[in-house]
């Protein structure tokens, strides 16, 4: 197919230099040869496979890549999208559909090179301007920052990237020094025009003071509707008040104002409040005013009373509190998750307790959304097994009904190996589905439904054959339990209709053992064994030839035994872990 699709391509123009391994074609890259696309399959003859290989390309130079693959199933089109590519075409496609293909990849990859090149151009002047520069998006986290903002803020990027920009940025009003918040996300509607404010400080985390102007402007869409938002903090040096704290207290006092952390401040005699900061206003709905001075029992609108006993019953117990759980629930239907600690502190020698309420709500709805997802997505999967299954057993029975009609002896055994082969498939699904574990099979199991399954089709005296079946617990994934299934198939079946010609008896033998990192799979019997004119592990006969190349899928070692009048011993080995 590529030398054809070469000579296609050729014909139009092209000029097309078609390579067999992945080493051929990394040579081609490394030496600087001019090349402006390549054609690529996924299921390659060497050690890599084409996704692996374009991965160890575009490391060495960014070239478009097209896929071209008989494979269409999730597992691969999940590997293709995670890769940086320009296009996913069957093999099936027409020449014609292939050059169109590759004139789309072309003009994709010349408008991405421009593009790249005027993203460097914006780069450069975004990080090297004056003023800090933020862009979030409408719902405030943030997208884009630039280092003269993260010099304001006293953060690494990697610490605020695409993260809620009120979690790092403590901005106060100069004189006030009152928190100041932003609302663009609650009146998107109305923010179309820059907003601009003075005398504002931006206190960094080690501390730092910054005095700026401030400049908010909407990134509005063709629609006129708000899609991101861009910061501007320009530096006042001249007006800049650098206040060092007086003492430590004052300074923690800062701290707790501007915490996002609900906190709160009371006595430990009787509960009275002292001081609660704007973060446990916002969640408690305190109006702060009205709070302090009053006990805590006094505030209970907001709580369910059983879980109130329940941390008085722990705090009277222990002492304190770590992290116990707690619902805040308002008569709108509000209602916030939360964490509470307690924390026995000293202030001008006096003793009180230093309360932290962490709402979680956010959290615990991403985690109840995530179980949720994950436990449709193992029924669909189950679903899917079972359908596999299905699909393959009424393939089998198809066969079974077609062997009827056949009165040749030689098809119609052709009929049941065709059969055998099948239903050790459809046992590896059967399996799945029944298994909590969708991703690796439970071999003990399936490989005894996988020989009482043989023996039903092929034994027609179960008192001659005898099955003796030692095996450890182990479990394999579903690629690679295929093809063992498949070897163990045709390993059963010889013996079956070989080992024990003229209405002979015996013992057929599989054992199954894991030692180190390798899984060890023997078949034997005590049959008549091979003759000698036939080498199993060089010969050209189908079923010892599949064998063969299926112990190499599974990066194995194959070996026999054989004597005449006392049997066949066939050995497969295979690591348990294997690198995709």
């Amino acid at each position: 197919m590529a030398v054809s699709q070469a000579e296609f391509l050729k014909l139009k123009g092209y000029s097309v230099q078609h390579v067999s391994t992945s080493l051929d074609a990394i040579d081609c890259i490394s030496s600087g040869e001019s090349v402006d696309l390549i054609l690529m399959d996924i299921n390659l003859s060497d050690e890599l496979d084409g996704i692996q290989l374009a991965k160890k390309i575009l490391e060495i130079k960014e070239i478009p890549i097209l896929f071209v693959s008989g494979y269409s199933d999730q597992k691969i089109l999940n590997r293709v999208a995670d890769l940086k590519h320009y296009g996913f075409i069957p093999k099936i496609s027409s020449p014609d559909i292939v050059e169109c293909m590759i004139k789309s990849a072309l003009k994709l990859h010349a408008v991405e090179q421009s593009l790249t090149f005027r993203e460097k151009e914006l780069r450069i002047t975004f990080e090297s301007m004056g003023d800090g520069l933020i862009v979030l998006t409408r719902e405030g986290q943030i997208r884009e920052i630039n280092q003269k903002a993260l010099d304001m803020l006293g953060y690494h990027k990697m610490e605020v990237m695409n993260k809620d920009l009120s979690s790092f940025l403590f901005l106060v009003q100069a004189e006030s020094r009152m928190r100041v918040s932003y609302s663009f996300d609650h009146q998107s509607e109305s923010f179309v025009e820059p907003k601009r404010r003075n005398n504002l400080i931006i206190i960094a985390s080690n501390g730092r003071e910054t005095n700026v102007t401030e400049t908010v402007s909407p990134i509005l869409d063709s629609n006129k509707i708000l899609n991101g938002i861009v910061i501007v903090f320009r530096e006042n040096p001249e007006s800049q008040i650098l206040v060092p704290p007086k003492d430590g207290e004052s300074l923690y006092a800062k701290v707790f104002q501007l915490s996002p952390i609900a906190m709160a401040i009371s006595t430990i005699k009787d509960g009275t409040y002292l001081d609660i900061n704007p973060a446990m206003e916002a969640i408690f709905r305190f109006e702060k005013s009205k709070v302090i001075g009053k006990k805590t029992d006094e505030f209970k609108d907001w709580c369910v009373p059983e879980q109130i006993q329940k941390l008085n019953e722990v705090y009277r117990e222990n002492g304190r509190l770590a992290g116990e759980r707690m619902s805040v629930q308002h008569p709108d239907g509000v209602h916030h998750e939360v964490l509470v600690f307690s924390q026995a502190i000293e202030i001008s020698g006096e003793r009180f307790i230093l309360w932290f309420n962490l709402d979680v709500s956010k959290i615990l709805d991403i985690e109840g959304r995530l179980a949720k997802s994950l436990e449709e997505k193992d029924v669909l999967l189950k679903e899917l097994q079972h359908r596999v299954k299905n699909t393959l057993a009424i393939i089998s029975g198809l066969l079974n009904l077609e062997s009827f009609k056949v009165e040749n002896e030689l098809a119609k055994q052709s009929f049941l190996n065709a059969q055998s082969r099948i239903m050790s498939m459809s046992k590896v699904y059967e399996n799945l589905y029944q298994s909590a574990d969708l991703e690796s099979v439970d071999l003990r199991k399936y490989i005894e439904d996988l020989v009482y399954s043989l023996h039903d089709i092929f034994v027609l005296n179960p008192s001659k054959i005898r099955f003796d079946v030692k095996l450890d617990d182990i479990r394999l994934d579903l690629k690679r339990t295929l093809p063992l299934g498949l070897i163990l198939n045709e390993l059963l079946t010889n013996a079956l209709k070989y080992a024990y010609p003229n209405e002979k008896g015996g013992d057929i033998r599989i054992q199954l053992t894991k030692s180190n990192e390798n899984v060890m799979l023997t078949v034997g019997d005590d049959g008549v064994g091979l003759p000698e004119s036939v080498n199993i592990e060089k010969g050209n006969h189908f079923g010892y030839e599949l064998i063969r190349s299926l112990t190499s899928q599974l990066k194995g070692v194959f070996s026999s035994v054989s004597k005449k009048g006392e049997g066949l011993n066939i050995m497969i080995s295979f690591p348990v872990h294997t690198k995709d």
